[in-house]
């Protein structure tokens, strides 16, 4: 046979080429000899899982390791099929156009060095269903599975404070550190939203995001909606969304992969996936298992993680079974003062503190696609269990011995549907949605404080707290395609809120309360195209916050210095932003201002002595700042990334005290970031990968009064990863703080705003990592 080869890029997992060629696929192509001249002839993209289609003797799909898009449908032009000049243009309008092959006398595809193309339709589900990047008058990012793949980011937090507008920080030595969105410093998890697969992980507790409970491998995508998701997803969005998308089962097969990662400190990592998949039912596992002695002294991790994905696809739609189970042991460093920081850096004053989780959650999903639109439906239920000993632990000249034992758990309901429609010549898309929510939490407090008077031991039961909160909500999405292409989206929320709390050990009205409220949310925004490669978006919104049950609860906060509960009221927030994107080709950038002012913003303060450790609703605060990020692949060996974040908050007014907090720099925000970084492939089958990130100075925690004689510095951080593919082997180095740099992401100021208190983050450290796959 003559001729050459031609190769079609499909989208990304190769959704569109299955569904068109879904019941014509045979098994893997058991002869060596299509395998060997593919590789020979293409080892840039590291060709394996051969499979021929089947009707057409002339078409192989065949799958990269290396590169994107991941499927790759190749013709022998050589063999004339009645069909193929028919069907080759309508695959043209179906798939992405990689390259071309030039004719040569025996089998081959030519590999194109120009950028790589990513003019694939991206989907997020910022309206709880799937829907295009281009139609959402918001500043949203993507991380895909390859970038992951590529990353330099050894954890998920790593890798999201890549994006701009997103700064990460550890307050407790743990795998999981806080995460901010648009400067709202300790309290930025309460105000940005997690998702997983369009869950909530954020607990109505003030714990952090469970990331280490998400094993890299599992995720397909992850969605970052900045500013966005009130109306759709409720309380806490003010900052932002972050929706992890995990990975469902590849269609006809049978894959895995085993990996074995072991480095500084002691620690050793085991993961593995399996994924298996018939004709309608997939099934997909992934698990993880860690131990680490960490940096600190007093500070090892022991952690097991499996998640699973089980589908059934049906006519019109698709029934999925999704769960996972998580168990965490960690002990607790704490913090070192200014002077241990010199003198015993990785050392620690609470030798005997350690905290425990055990949690769980299921979710059952239902999707079907009508005449008329789309129906969905979340019925979810996670569990969590935690325990933790604080037993050195101190502030100051007061010391206190607490042993919490704590149960919660949730029950979600969320029904929807999309219903799109024309009417005066213009297409509409209307989204209509309920959440129903029901949180229960208990929390048993065994309490010892050598430095308050009374008969109190270590043993003794001193609090039993009991709460509960219930949230139903409606909410609506419209969505307006205008001529010349400009998207007009307006929505709203309506949300009930019942919240009871009680103290079962303390019999005295302050320590129980309960509320009712009524609170809502609503966005406008347009995006207007601005030629083929820009185009402009705005838009202006209220999103809401609800006080966790701890910001409710406080230990000593009563009048003998005994518990106290005070529901806070929800906060509010008003955003207005405008941004501009670009992209042509392989080249991405945004940049977007905007302003964020808020009322009764619930924090902690330590300004007003009469309220003693206790979370309020502060005096009206402001965020507003600028993001600027881009992203090129210049070739396909080469791809860079860089972005820059302003952050400016600051209390709008307040007198808290007799001190004036009007103007002042809200605590742990830094005002400058920025991260560049980027993939380059040496050789076909070796990539390195490098990653900056900076971030500037920042006010201390509890300094609202701004008085503090210093600031925490800024720093820089280096990270690279060094990968090589031997066939169905991956190997990798990565090196984490490569410069060394001795720093910290949290500090607390003293009482005098002399010195402070500040945990250590990890000095230079290295991790080896081999991964087999297996089909």
């Amino acid at each position: 046979m003559v001729g050459g080869f031609l190769c079609l890029g499909c989208p990304r997992n190769g959704k569109q080429v299955w569904a068109y060629q879904q019941a014509t696929v045979n098994s893997p192509v058991h002869g060596k000899a299509i395998r060997q001249i593919l590789q020979a002839r293409i080892p840039a993209l590291n060709p394996y899982g051969i499979y021929r289609v089947g009707r057409y003797p002339d078409r192989y799909l065949f799958r990269s390791q290396s590169h994107s898009p991941r499927y790759f449908l190749v013709y022998h032009l050589g063999y004339v099929h009645p069909q193929i000049q028919a069907d080759t243009v309508s695959l043209f309008r179906k798939l992405v156009l990689s390259f071309f092959a030039v004719p040569v006398p025996s089998w081959a595809v030519s590999v194109d060095d120009s950028p790589k193309s990513q003019l694939e339709e991206i989907v997020v589900t910022a309206t709880r269903f799937n829907q295009r990047v281009e139609k959402l008058p918001i500043g949203v990012s993507i991380i895909s599975a390859e970038q992951i793949k590529n990353s330099a980011a050894s954890t998920l937090p790593e890798l999201i404070q890549q994006l701009a507008g997103i700064h990460t920080r550890n307050v407790d030595g743990s795998p999981d550190p806080q995460i901010d969105m648009r400067g709202f410093g300790i309290t930025g998890n309460q105000n940005t939203l997690v998702l997983l697969d369009g869950q909530r992980m954020n607990e109505n507790e003030l714990v952090g995001i469970r990331w280490s409970t998400i094993p890299l491998d599992s995720i397909e995508r992850i969605e970052v909606l900045r500013s966005s998701g009130a109306v759709t997803y409720g309380a806490g969005a003010t900052g932002g969304v972050i929706n992890i998308v995990t990975r469902a089962a590849g269609p006809g097969r049978v894959s895995g992969t085993g990996g074995l990662s072991f480095g500084s400190y002691g620690g050793t990592e085991f993961t593995g996936a399996l994924n298996a998949a018939g004709r309608n039912l997939a099934l997909a596992l992934t698990g993880n298992a860690l131990q680490t002695d960490n940096y600190r002294v007093n500070n090892s991790l022991h952690q097991m993680n499996l998640q699973g994905d089980l589908r059934y696809q049906f006519t019109n739609g698709r029934a999925l079974l999704k769960f996972g189970v998580d168990d965490q042991k960690l002990e607790l460093p704490a913090t070192r003062t200014e002077a241990q920081l010199i003198s015993d850096r990785k050392g620690t004053s609470t030798p005997r503190d350690f905290t425990t989780r055990e949690g769980a959650f299921v979710t059952l999903r239902g999707e079907r696609t009508t005449g008329f639109g789309d129906l969905a439906a979340d019925l979810s239920f996670r569990d969590n269990h935690r325990t933790a000993l604080f037993d050195d632990y101190s502030i100051d000249t007061f010391n206190s011995k607490t042993f919490v034992n704590s149960r919660s758990n949730v029950w979600l309901f969320n029904p929807r549907m999309k219903l799109p429609f024309q009417a005066f010549g213009i297409n509409h898309e209307l989204v209509l949605g309920a959440n129903l929510e029901w949180w229960d939490y208990t929390a048993k407090r065994f309490t010892g404080m050598e430095t308050v008077p009374g008969p109190i031991s270590a043993n003794m039961l001193q609090t039993d707290v009991a709460a509960t909160q219930e949230n139903r909500a409606v909410y609506l999405q419209h969505s307006t395609t205008l001529p010349k292409g400009t998207v007009v989206t307006l929505g709203g929320r309506l949300q009930w809120v019942d919240n009871r709390a009680a103290d079962r050990f303390n019999s005295a009205a302050h320590a129980r309360d309960r509320q009712s409220r009524i609170v809502y949310a609503y966005d406008a925004g347009v995006r207007q195209p601005l030629g083929s490669a820009f185009s402009f978006y705005g838009k202006f919104g209220r999103s809401f916050r609800i006080a966790t049950v701890d910001e409710n609860y406080n230990q000593f906060g009563g009048p003998a210095f005994d518990s106290m509960i005070r529901i806070l009221e929800p906060q509010t927030a008003h955003t207005g932003e405008i941004g501009l994107d670009y992209q042509k080709g392989s080249v991405r950038g945004r940049a977007a201002l905007y302003r964020i002012n808020l009322n009764n913003e619930i924090g902690f303060m330590n300004v007003d002595p009469f309220r003693f450790f206790a979370n309020t609703n502060l005096p009206p605060t402001r965020r507003q700042g600028a993001e600027i990020e881009g992203s090129w692949a210049v070739t396909n060996k080469i791809d860079i990334f860089g972005n820059y974040t302003y952050t400016d908050a600051r209390f709008r007014e307040g007198n808290f005290g007799g001190t004036d907090i009007s103007g002042n720099v809200i605590p742990l925000v830094p005002r400058h970031s920025a991260a560049a970084g980027g993939t380059f492939r040496l050789a076909p089958e070796t990539r390195i990968a490098a990653m900056m990130n900076y971030v500037g100075e920042q006010v201390f925690d509890n300094d609202q009064a701004n008085t503090a004689t210093r600031r925490m510095p800024d720093y820089v951080t280096v990270d690279i990863k060094v990968s090589h593919q031997v066939r169905k082997l991956l190997l990798s180095m990565a090196v984490n703080n490569l410069f060394d740099e001795k720093y910290f992401s949290y500090a607390i100021r003293n009482a005098a705003g002399t010195s402070f208190n500040a945990l250590p983050a990890r000095e230079r450290n290295v991790w080896f990592t081999m991964k087999y796959q297996f089909n």
